[in-house]
């Protein structure tokens, strides 16, 4: 029989989380299923051997137009260059991610459901406002759910700028040429590459057409691959920070005298150990799944952000038509880099403030069993929560403001040696 927790939990897990679905639905593009619980994962196999030959197509096609263009200026390839890396960054994190698809699916299946808060002990306990302190942990779970929500649609959107940039420019260049300056009436290609073909007599393998709407379909496997598993991490991170807010919550109410009875509250503390240990575990699976793959994000965004100021500079000197275009690109990316650090830090802050909660309960008035399990909890306690990039440095504000530094460095030094 469930207890009223795992009620609440299952209440929960049933809402609509449009945000995490949107994150599935991206992965499931790129053959990853996330989630096995919801959909078959039997056409995976063929999205993701489809989604690797088109994406290395695309990028075969953009070092083509790269290496014919190499020696004309950076100006004329830094777009198909910017490009490139977008790609390539994709299918790093395809295939990745594919290899530990049984840990991002173990992780979301324990997220989404509360698995980290099932079977504690805790609602066992004869404990007088049972549903109270029901209520009050579902209030911020549901709360929780909803910042989750609202932080990955707002990604979606900033990501969608792009991604229908590059979609329907040939489109309004084409009712440009033709209808405004009554110019070659053709559809140019969405982006500078060359793709190559074979011609026989008058026609052509790929075809135009073809050739066309393989690029096309480049920004949307840029969109993919960059919300779908940099939105993954915001909803795991966000929900274990979570989890510790609800243990904190557990703590410093533990001496409460209307929520734990005295006689109580060493099988309760041992509870909110228990689900402390929980966390670590939760956390530690996090840790190991993101720890490389953000190295090599950070390392691409330097050099993205680093590009792009360049391709600001050039168009500031040459015209104003593509800064707005560009300047979005550059909003995508920060903001890409930027989740990662800001969620990052809000697990730090709330593993920092976990501390203090177990020492400023009042340990000092209970048992010699309530104080020694303060006393181990203090010591596990105190390293806290940290998110590493590569086992280098650890996720955090500052790091944020030291990939933007980089950035701007290698900026000022780019535009150096090209000004040579």
């Amino acid at each position: 029989m469930q207890n009223i927790l795992d009620q609440e939990l299952q209440l929960i897990d049933d809402l609509p989380k449009p945000g995490l679905t949107w994150v599935e639905y991206s992965a499931y593009a790129l053959g990853i299923n996330i989630a096995p619980r919801k959909r078959s994962s039997r056409p995976c196999g063929f999205l993701r051997v489809f989604a690797l030959l088109v994406n290395l197509s695309i990028i075969y096609s953009l070092i083509q137009f790269i290496m014919e263009n190499y020696t004309v200026s950076f100006e004329a390839y830094v777009e198909a260059v910017l490009l490139s890396f977008q790609l390539s960054v994709g299918l790093v994190k395809m295939m990745y991610f594919h290899n530990y698809m049984d840990s991002c699916a173990e992780l979301v299946y324990t997220t989404e459901t509360g698995d980290v808060l099932k079977n504690l002990g805790l609602f066992e306990l004869d404990l007088p406002n049972k549903r109270i302190l029901r209520k009050s942990l579902g209030s911020i779970l549901s709360k929780n759910w909803q910042d989750i929500d609202r932080q990955v649609m707002f990604f979606f959107k900033i990501v969608c700028m792009p991604v229908l940039y590059y979609t329907m420019r040939p489109y309004f260049q084409y009712v440009y040429d033709c209808y405004i300056i009554h110019d070659t009436c053709e559809m140019t290609l969405t982006y500078p590459a060359i793709v190559p073909f074979i011609k026989l007599g008058k026609y052509e393998f790929p075809s135009y057409s073809v050739r066309f709407f393989l690029l096309q379909s480049g920004p949307f496997w840029c969109f993919f691959a960059v919300f779908g598993f940099n939105s993954l991490f915001v909803v795991l991170t966000r929900y274990e920070a979570c989890l510790i807010k609800i243990l904190r919550y557990l703590v410093q109410h533990s001496t409460c005298d209307s929520v734990v009875p005295k006689s109580l509250r060493v099988p309760y503390l041992r509870c909110c150990a228990r689900l402390f240990a929980r966390i670590s575990r939760h956390h530690a699976q996090i840790e190991n799944l993101f720890k490389y793959i953000i190295l090599v994000q950070c390392v691409i965004s330097s050099i993205l952000i680093c590009m792009l100021l360049y391709k600001i500079s050039t168009i500031m000197e040459v015209g104003w038509v593509w800064m707005g275009m560009i300047m979005v690109y550059l909003v995508t990316i920060t903001l890409e880099i930027s989740l990662y650090n800001v969620n990052a830090q809000k697990v730090e802050t709330q593993s920092e403030l976990l501390f203090y909660d177990w020492y400023n309960c009042a340990w000092y008035n209970e048992s010699e069993d309530f104080k020694f399990i303060i006393k181990l909890m203090l010591m596990f306690s105190r390293k806290t929560f940290v998110l590493s990039v590569g086992g280098f440095t650890n996720l955090s504000h500052k790091f944020l403001v030291q990939v933007f530094r980089t950035s701007g460095n290698f900026f000022l030094l780019l535009r150096n040696m090209n000004n040579k």
